[in-house]
């Protein structure tokens, strides 16, 4: 970066000035616009009001830097200097929503103790119950206000009102109200005594517009912008680790053919001008056409095209806020070019002159074809529910899109590839042996950045065949002595169905035969938990939850609210004469079907040990079933 003596000159403004700067409308003669790489708001509440409170307590507070416009300026001739915010919008942001909604900030914590105890002498109740809901009462009153002018209700007597209510209980209507209003409105002390805490409130919004805020006004060239902006923003609050490219993209553009996803990228920029700025690219893109035909930086098309591919396939990716960058489009596009994910900020030469428009149609065939492959175990959500849980990591979904991408097309003119029809059975065949094995072997443990580009490389779902049925038989092993045998619970604890749990996934495989014309499942105990707890002690913990006493069902029907196993619910119903024998017999043998467990493997009597001996063999079940379900997935362990 070249050097440029002098670029930074240093002045001092009041907050009010950067105030009226920032609105659409300044009346001064300084206008302050937010740059197109700017980035989202990350403050929390407690950190604005945190230099708020510094702020009126007089201590110095950090910078501003601005870049002055002047060819903006000149452009407009109305007598303005034109100005972008580059630096400490997180700060201004803070600033611009106490100045606006002041009242938003109050806390117990700024109410005094005296002022308390002394409005509690005034009403008669001294104790600290009273006082608790005295602070409670003031600050949803001081919230409740849109601004301090008495117009809107900032008076001693509407405060006298909401107490009299709210901690005493008093109604309106009634005459201990009344004449309680009259008494404490004609107590000069206790007027004087709100007159001044309304006063003491209402000043502080002067001392906060008083306040000298230091103003760093940046004269280099333009195109530096974006470099400086990543300088400064290299520490600090952390924000996504794709947000820096918002600066280093700037000039990587091109028009966007997605309406959808323009619009992604326009909520992000919605939510800034929801705040009240005013945004350079508003400015330039006022009306839906010029939105339409604008060129677009690559770091705004990634990430509104990860709003967007997040939106249309939610079996694989979870949503995400309209303001916060998604993760999704950056790594798609990245590992579906190949690149190391630590290589990101080279995708704009690894792009090249490709269309983002024909980019797009190939990830997105990619998803597609990913998402019809695993719809089958990941479709169906729990009855009650929209959707279903996500089981996978975004890095392990990414490299199965992105394996699908490597082997479908070129990657330097993004043609179809020779070998893309055997190549296509091959994914269609190891896919949803690889989805299950990598989630119940926990493949993809942590960050999963080096395991995502070794996966695409090896295009080992193409290349590797599945597990074997001895490999399967271990990987089932382990995992349900590692994750099942420990999942115990007391006598007090409810169902604790989580079906995001991969227990819930591998019975989805198992079942999927079973479900396969259901449009969601239940979640069925074979041996009730109410009977499990009433043969339970205090303090016991039995394995409830685990696999081995869980099966799905398109319907629940009469087993729904069951307290006793289906092999006594029928033998209850033969005994009162509701069905024959024959009628038993059949229905016993539909549920030992539906249910995968035969009504010989039930635990009788029951106590812990006979439930826990029943636990395992029906696991052992459930294992032979899925090889069996799944038997032209897996391949034959080799001889011997």
């Amino acid at each position: 970066m070249p050097t440029y003596r002098n670029a930074v000159d240093v002045d001092i403004w009041p907050v009010s000035k950067l105030m009226d700067a920032v609105s659409s409308e300044p009346a001064g003669n300084n206008k302050v616009t937010i740059p197109e790489f700017q980035r989202r708001l990350v403050w929390s509440q407690a950190t604005r009001k945190g230099l708020i409170d510094s702020i009126k307590s007089g201590f110095p507070f950090g910078s501003i830097l601005i870049y002055e416009d002047i060819a903006r300026g000149q452009a407009a001739a109305d007598g303005k200097r034109y100005y972008n915010l580059i630096d400490g919008l997180q700060r201004t942001q803070a600033l611009k929503s106490y100045v606006e909604y002041q009242n938003g900030y109050f806390t117990k914590a700024d109410l005094e103790d005296g002022f308390v105890d002394e409005v509690a002498w005034h009403l008669g109740k001294a104790s600290d119950d009273y006082k608790d809901r005295i602070r409670q009462t003031i600050v949803e009153w001081v919230k409740g206000k849109r601004s301090y002018e008495a117009a809107d209700g900032w008076r001693t007597d509407n405060l006298a009102e909401s107490l009299i209510e709210k901690v005493l209980r008093y109604s309106p209507e009634s005459i201990l109200y009344k004449e309680l209003y009259f008494e404490l409105n004609t107590n000069h002390d206790f007027s004087a005594s709100l007159g001044s805490f309304l006063d003491a409130v209402s000043s502080e919004v002067k001392l906060v517009l008083e306040a000298k805020i230091p103003v760093l006004i940046y004269s280099g060239p333009s195109s530096e912008l974006p470099t400086v902006f990543e300088l400064l923003n290299s520490k600090g609050t952390v924000l996504s680790r794709y947000e820096i490219y918002a600066a280093q993209w700037i000039d990587y553009r091109q028009q966007i053919k997605n309406k959808e996803v323009v619009d992604a990228i326009w909520k992000k920029y919605e939510t800034l001008e929801d705040e009240g700025f005013t945004l350079d690219v508003s400015e330039d893109a006022p009306d839906e056409e010029s939105r339409r035909t604008r060129r677009y930086s690559l770091f705004d098309y990634l990430f509104g095209l990860g709003q967007y591919i997040a939106d249309k396939f939610p079996r694989l990716f979870k949503p995400v806020k309209d303001d916060r960058p998604s993760s999704v489009g950056f790594n798609l596009f990245t590992a579906c070019l190949g690149l190391r994910l630590q290589d990101m900020a080279d995708l704009p030469e690894e792009i090249g002159e490709l269309s983002w428009a024909e980019l797009e149609r190939c990830v997105l065939e990619s998803t597609r074809f990913v998402d019809n492959i695993l719809k089958p175990v990941l479709s169906k959500p729990q009855y009650g529910r929209k959707l279903g849980p996500i089981y996978h990591s975004e890095m392990m979904i990414v490299s199965m899109i992105a394996t699908a991408f490597q082997v479908k097309f070129g990657k330097s003119d993004l043609t179809e590839n020779d070998q893309w029809r055997p190549d296509r059975r091959k994914l269609k065949h190891n896919l949803p042996m690889f989805y299950l094995y990598e989630i119940l072997h926990d493949d993809w443990r942590g960050s999963g950045d080096s395991k995502l580009h070794e996966a695409v490389r090896s295009l080992r779902y193409v290349d590797n065949s599945p597990p074997t049925v001895q490999r399967w038989d271990q990987v089932l092993d382990d995992w349900y002595y590692d994750s099942q045998v420990s999942l115990v619970h007391t006598k007090d604890a409810k169902r604790h169905i989580r079906d995001s749990r991969p227990e819930y996934l591998l019975l989805k495989y198992i079942f999927v035969n079973c479900l396969a014309n259901a449009k969601s499942y239940h979640v069925e105990h074979i041996v009730p938990v109410a009977l499990l707890q009433s043969h339970m002690v205090k303090y016991d913990e039995w394995p409830i939850n685990t696999i081995g006493n869980l099966a799905l069902l398109a319907q629940a029907g009469e087993l729904r609210h069951n307290v006793q196993t289906f092999d006594v619910l029928l033998q209850d119903k033969r005994r009162r004469g509701e069905i024959s024998e024959d009628e038993r017999t059949r229905q016993q043998q539909d549920y030992e079907r539906s249910l995968q467990c035969p009504a010989s493997l039930l635990p009788s009597p029951l106590n812990k040990d006979s439930f826990e001996g029943f636990l395992l063999a029906r696991f052992e079940l459930l294992k032979r079933e899925f090889l069996t379900v799944w038997k032209d997935h897996i391949p034959a362990d080799p001889q011997a």
